[in-house]
Formats: C-alpha cells, structure tokens, sequence
C-alpha cells in the first residue's frame, strides 16, 4: 500500500485568477508539518470550467488521494456540490472530501444533506481541525474529537466542538509555496498593488479584524478578535520570498493592517533592518492612519494604501455602516497621503441601505474630494455571513444566496438580480446606469474610454508611478527583469482587452 495523499483542490473556476490559493497553502504545510502528505491541486490556465475540471480529476487519479479538501465561497456551492459528485464517480467513491470556506462556515446544509457527495465541512480557520478530520479518519478516532468539524450523521446536521481561533500565528509554518506554480503567481501584474506591475505575493501578518462593519463577513468569521505574527516571523517569510522566489513586492492582506501601532512599527523596523527593498501595499481605514506612522510605513517601503471609504454620508456611516470612521477622517487620510506621495485605493459603496439621493451625491462629492490614485465602486449586497444577510435570510429564497455574487461574464445579470430583488437605497436609481455614470466620472483600467478625458487622465495617474525612482530602483536590482520586459510587451495585448471606445 502506497503513502495516504490528502488532496487539496483549488476550485475550477479560479483557473484565470492571479490570487494564490493561501488557505490550501496554509492547510498544506500544517498537514505536512504533522507528517502528512499534502498536495495541492491548482490547474492554471483559460480553458472552459469542465476542461479544468477533467485535468483536476486526472491529477486526482493519479495522486490517489483518501481525503480531498476544497474551499467554497457562496457563488461556488453548486459547482462545488456538481464536482463533489463527479469525483466520487469517476475517481473513487469511497474519497472523503471536506469543504472549507465563508458559505460552509454560515450555511452547512447547502453542503450537508442526506446522499451529498460532500461529506464534512470545516468551520473557520482550517489548519488544526482539517489534521484532526484526517488523523480521525486514518486511525478511526470518533468525529467528536474533531474540532470546528459539521457532517450530515443520516438524520440530521452534527457540529463537534466550536473551539476558539488559532491564538499563536507564529506556530503556524509558512504557506506551501512549494506546493503551487509560484513562477505563475509571480509574474508581473497590476492587481498584487492595484495599478503597478510588479512581482509580487501576498502577505498576512494578522487573522481578524475588531470591527463592527454591516457589510463584512469577516467580523463573524473572527468574532471580532485580532491576533497577530511577530514582526521577526513576518520578516522571516519575507526574506524566503525574497531570497527565494525573487518577489519585488508584496501586497500585505490583513483585514486592517494598521490596527495596532506597535505592530506596524515593528514590521517596518523588521523590514528595514533586512534591507528587503521590497515595495508594498496594504488596507486599512481612514480614521487608523496619522503622519508618524504613515512615515514609517513610507520609509519601509509602503507605496500604496487601500482605504475603505464606502460612504459619504455621515448618517450612511453612523447608522447604517457602524464603522466608526467619518467622510472627515477619510478626507484628511487622503491628504496625508498625498502630502507624503503615497497612492490611494478608495473603495465606495452604493446600493447601501435607507440611502437617499443626498447621500449618494455626498458619496460622489467625497470621492471628488479624495483625489483617489485608483477607486473602485461596490454595490451593497446582503453576502451570506453578514450582518445583512442574517437580517433577511429568513425571507430570502435558497437560490438567491448563489446569485448574490456576479459570475464571470454575467455582471448585467447580476445587476439585474440585485436591481430587482436587493435594492435596499430609497432613491431607487437604475444601478447599472449610476454605475456607469460613476465609472464615467472615476473610471478604472476595466472601463478606459478614449471618448472620455477623465478615463485618460485618470489612466496617466495610475501609470505615473512607473517612472518614479522607488519602482525604477525596485525593477534595477530585480531578478525578475526578463519577466517585466515580457509584461511590457504584452500591454498592447491587454489594453486590446479593455473596452476601449
């Protein structure tokens, strides 16, 4: 008998994204750090979602796994389910497969029914619950030892223990990057740091976020807690990716990056004292930045900062949004910035419950006000795990919930859907046409118009940063330089790509 393989399997349908599948990454070196092989399944490419799924299923019959761990967000259930099935009949029936992820976390019986082809789902953070499921499995230890653990039992749902989060992150081991196609993932693009091509991965230094925001799944997910890495971990796996993997930048993916002070301090001291030379981005919000800090950051290579601004209005923001941050605050983030030459993300918010025309103009004259580098327009929508969904998900139809994110190639559908079904403003504008009345004034790379002055200007302000000495010393000492002459010459190819009219 062979060596037991567990199987982690980045879903078909993220074959084009650029975003690394860290959750699988981090649930494969804890396997393996617990003397358990792990391999993870992540087919890259622009074939059709079946002809992914035929390669998955053909590297599943030759991996032989016992167990297969997957992650499913809410627009992913059904093809999750559809996959589940399709493995068990045409690689081995008698394959556990285990579901991780936002949806299975708030809503196990989409996934856990009598004759589901899905037999767990893990609960929160996967790590030491998904070794316990496999441990369990392997030595036929009794599923009420498994932590964080739901299964369908014949007759009904079973949650084992609900055990706290992971309180040391630093007992964690790094991400497997050597499990997945980091050449791929390292290729220069605009979306590591929203606009700047680099090369460039993705970092958390945090798990959680204490805040109390309406629209965000992650203050359920977390329940409001926040534990952090040491800066001297942080740095370590940086230096690997530097020394290793050759990144040039790193975008640091904490829900809040800038929450605790001391932390950030430290990381930029840890940054600075290796002499990375890596340039890097984060997200935070408005009210957590002030001139010493942003300095700091500065100083240890920050280039960018992603906001979220959501609303201009101050009721929208103390009533409805519960952030705790004001169009104020945003406005004197954005200056400071600015003051200093850092870029900034604006992320705003539509579609937000009780707004009225006021306050959506509010909004638009914030964001006129912000002068973003780049900005981005959200439509509120009741995503499961929410606080707004839980206020409506007795009323909401099970098939609702797999529509409340757009799927590749059906955003006007999608518009359509929420237009009809979850408008929640009171002005009741036709969101589709706000929004492209929004993406005319502060357009983005997806929507470049060479009718539209404001698309030009706004596309010269997202490039400028290429001639500035950080990115110019940034691509001298890479050793990446081959990559980013490749990426220059594709722009012809990717610009084709944009609606340009």
């Amino acid at each position: 008998m062979g060596e037991q393989v567990v199987a982690l399997v980045s879903p078909a349908g993220r074959a084009s994204s650029s975003r690394p599948p860290i959750g699988l990454m981090y649930i494969a070196s804890f396997l393996e750090s617990k003397g358990c092989r792990a391999d993870i399944v992540d087919v890259k490419g622009k074939a059709s979602v079946h002809e992914t799924e035929d390669e998955i299923i053909k590297e599943l019959k030759r991996l032989s796994p016992d167990v297969i761990g997957t992650t499913c967000d809410t627009p992913e259930v059904q093809a999750t389910k559809e996959f589940a099935a399709r493995v068990k009949a045409e690689v081995n029936p008698e394959i556990k497969i285990v579901v991780g992820g936002s949806h299975p976390t708030f809503i196990q019986q989409d996934l856990l029914f009598r004759d589901s082809p899905i037999d767990f789902c893990i609960l929160n953070e996967g790590e030491p619950s998904f070794f316990q499921l496999v441990d369990a499995l392997r030595k036929e230890k009794p599923l009420s030892e498994v932590n964080n653990l739901a299964y369908f039992d014949g007759k009904k749902i079973v949650l084992t223990q609900q055990k706290t989060l992971i309180e040391n992150l630093d007992d964690l081991p790094f991400p497997a990057y050597d499990k997945v196609d980091m050449d791929f993932y390292l290729k220069p693009d605009i979306w590591t740091i929203r606009g700047i091509p680099i090369a460039g991965f993705f970092v958390f230094t945090s798990r959680g976020c204490p805040y109390n925001c309406f629209f965000c799944v992650n203050k359920n997910k977390s329940k409001r807690t926040i534990r952090y890495r040491s800066a001297k971990n942080v740095g370590e796996e940086l230096q690997l990716l530097k020394d290793k993997y050759k990144i040039d930048g790193l975008y640091f993916y904490d829900d809040t990056f800038t929450v605790n002070r001391k932390h950030v301090e430290e990381i930029c001291a840890e940054m600075k004292e290796r002499k990375l030379g890596l340039i890097w981005a984060c997200e935070t919000r408005v009210n957590l930045l002030d001139e010493p800090m942003l300095l700091k950051m500065k100083d240890a290579g920050c280039v960018q900062i992603d906001f979220g601004v959501e609303s201009g209005s101050e009721r929208i923001q103390k009533e409805i949004i519960d952030k705790g941050a004001t169009p104020q605050q945003a406005r004197d983030a954005f200056s400071l910035c600015r003051k200093h030459g850092i870029r900034t993300f604006a992320n705003m918010m539509i579609n937000l419950p009780t707004e009225t025309e006021e306050d959506l103009q509010q909004t638009i004259r914030l964001c006129r006000d912000l002068k973003p580098t780049v900005s981005i327009w959200n439509i509120c929508t009741p995503y499961p795990g929410t606080d707004l969904f839980f206020s409506v998900q007795k009323e909401m139809p099970v098939e609702d919930y797999y529509r409340l994110a757009p799927r590749p190639g059906e955003f006007d559908e999608w518009l359509e859907f929420i237009q009809t079904k979850y408008n929640y403003s009171q002005h009741r504008r036709n969101l589709k046409e706000l929004l492209q009345e929004l993406q005319r004034e502060f357009p983005s790379i997806h929507n470049i118009s060479l009718k539209n002055p404001k698309a030009i200007l706004g596309a010269l302000g997202n490039i400028s940063f290429v001639f500035s000495p950080a990115y110019l010393k940034t691509i001298a000492r890479s050793r990446r330089k081959l990559d980013y002459i490749s990426w220059w010459l594709s722009v012809g190819k990717i610009l084709k790509s944009q609606r340009w009219s």
